[in-house]
């Protein structure tokens, strides 16, 4: 089975896409194994460079080995071509990204954004019980309700809807991106963690009873 392509972009695609990207990759196959792709791009990438050095101090801190190997690369339609979803970092990228693939209309959102879509899910006892169990239709269904659950998760400050860049910033700012960017991936693993739970229990349960 296919795994569910996610790209997260940034401007630069050495501080907070890759970041994102590693995360996000980690937490979610390490709760269903294989079943996700992330990989990052930049709108204005600095090709073929690592990390920022202090972004991957912090991915190092936190257990993120792939992030050793990750070298910039601009978004282009190559890129674009194949992905199930897109998460960017802050909304400057969203218009980029669409002008490159305007099928992608339904597909992108900001990661913080994303973030409060899938809390909702959570808490809306309809769309919970709604949730497929199998991976690649729960992310197929998620992707679909997306775009118009966006109007239920409104923030007063869209400022909110970003996750700060800290190229070049001083580390108050660089604590804020990790502040901002692992509250997002956290959350959007934990949603994955709840229904594939709830799937291996039933079907545990399931079997079972047979």
């Amino acid at each position: 089975m296919a795994p569910t392509r996610i790209l997260t972009v940034c401007t630069g695609n050495v501080c907070r896409s890759p970041m994102a990207a590693v995360e996000l990759d980690h937490g979610l196959n390490e709760v269903s194994p294989g079943g996700f792709a992330v990989t990052s791009a930049g709108m204005h990438a600095l090709v073929d460079q690592g990390f920022e050095e202090r972004v991957g101090r912090l991915a190092h801190d936190r257990g993120l080995e792939a992030a050793a190997a990750h070298r910039a690369r601009q978004v282009g339609p190559e890129v674009l071509r194949d992905v199930d979803l897109v998460l960017v970092m802050a909304r400057e990228h969203t218009q980029p990204v669409l002008q490159q693939a305007p099928r992608l209309l339904k597909k992108v959102f900001t990661l913080r954004e994303f973030a409060r879509i899938l809390q909702y899910v959570s808490t809306d006892a309809e769309l919970d019980a709604a949730v497929p169990a199998d991976r690649a239709e729960r992310w197929a269904w998620l992707v679909r309700q997306a775009p118009r659950l966006r109007q239920r998760v409104p923030v007063r400050h869209p400022e909110r809807n970003d996750v700060v860049d800290p190229y070049r910033q001083e580390d108050t700012v660089l604590q804020q991106m990790a502040d901002e960017l692992f509250e997002a991936t956290d959350a959007v693993v934990a949603w994955e963690r709840r229904y594939a739970q709830r799937h291996r229990a039933s079907a545990g349960t399931g079997a079972a009873a047979g």
